[in-house]
């Protein structure tokens, strides 16, 4: 389900977090649906534990996930805004990760996006 590069100079967590968000975007992990325990999860990408937690706790504070317990971490229910098609949001996934390797902050690309924005508005 999810594929981590150890030499892209992004730190697995949070390319974990990316894909875990891209695949709700896409539908492929719907609200409600369970994801693999840490544990399972750790064995198939075959990483460390607390690298999944790490993930599964940044996604829960930011309200993409929710502990269940005794059940394990579930997919909430997310706004939804206008979808992106695979054309746009998968070089702009790239785009994202591609700058986190270069070591830029958020804050960083999103002053980026914007200066590049203003100079190519519609006319």
């Amino acid at each position: 389900m999810f594929s981590l590069n150890t030499s892209s100079g992004i730190p697995i967590y949070r390319q974990l977090i990316d894909q875990i968000k891209q695949a709700i975007r896409m539908d492929l992990l719907k609200p409600g649906e369970q994801l693999p325990s840490v544990r399972n999860l750790a064995s198939a990408l075959q990483i460390n534990p607390m690298t999944i937690s790490k993930a599964f706790a940044q996604l829960e504070l930011e309200g993409v996930l929710i502990r269940k317990r005794g059940i394990g971490m579930l997919v909430t229910e997310q706004e939804k805004g206008e979808a992106l098609t695979p054309a746009i949001e998968l070089p702009l996934v790239e785009f994202i990760q591609n700058a986190r390797s270069e070591n830029l902050d958020d804050e960083s690309i999103m002053t980026l996006v914007q200066q590049y924005l203003s100079i190519h508005t519609k006319g």
